[in-house]
């Protein structure tokens, strides 16, 4: 019996290190949209990609840049443990940030393009019914004027277009998210 018990400690203590801990499982909805290039970015391109995306807009006074000045640094952690994943900025003010505005704000933050992708190219109605059923957050553009009221999380997303958790995207917790990105890419 003692070693019956003892066999399935080491059996939980060695599963924990191969699954991602509170998933959320949210599917991601098929969408099609522009990126900071004015190329079409879709669902299909993120399947059998890891993906980390948040939502941003570049006229924001208060979270956007550090928000995006953090996932840059991820970035810069998760190529330097040679990880194959991509990024996903939406823009939650899609009539301010053209591609063009985009693809300046990224350069702000020396994003690499290559594997990060600035969305826009849907209207603020979209933007925010599509923040709200796929990510679970508040994406609202003040009618009196005002910024726009969106969530600050980073969401991982699987190699199947499945929302599999989110993080804070002030205070991010970037070793647990590159551990959570190995996990993925160890299922492939």
């Amino acid at each position: 019996m003692v070693i019956i018990g003892l066999c399935a400690v080491i059996l939980a203590a060695c599963s924990g290190n191969s699954e991602i801990p509170d998933t959320t499982n949210w599917e991601l909805a098929d969408f099609q949209f522009i990126n900071q290039e004015n190329e079409q970015v879709g669902l299909e391109d993120l399947k059998g990609e890891i993906t980390v995306a948040n939502l941003i807009f570049t006229n924001c006074t208060t979270v956007c840049s550090p928000m995006t000045a953090n996932m840059a640094r991820l970035q810069r952690m998760a190529e330097e443990e040679k990880l194959d994943v991509q990024f996903l900025s939406f823009s939650v003010d899609p009539e301010v940030d053209n591609p063009e505005v985009l693809k300046e704000f990224g350069g702000n933050f020396q994003a690499d393009f290559t594997n990060w992708n600035f969305l826009t190219g849907y209207s603020q109605k979209e933007i925010e019914k599509f923040g709200q059923e796929n990510f679970k957050t508040i994406v609202a553009k003040p009618k009196n004027g005002g910024e726009v009221v969106h969530g600050t999380s980073f969401y991982l997303i699987d190699q199947e277009g499945t929302i599999i958790k989110n993080y804070n995207g002030l205070d991010v917790p970037y070793e647990e998210i590159l551990e959570h990105i190995e996990i993925l890419q160890q299922q492939q």
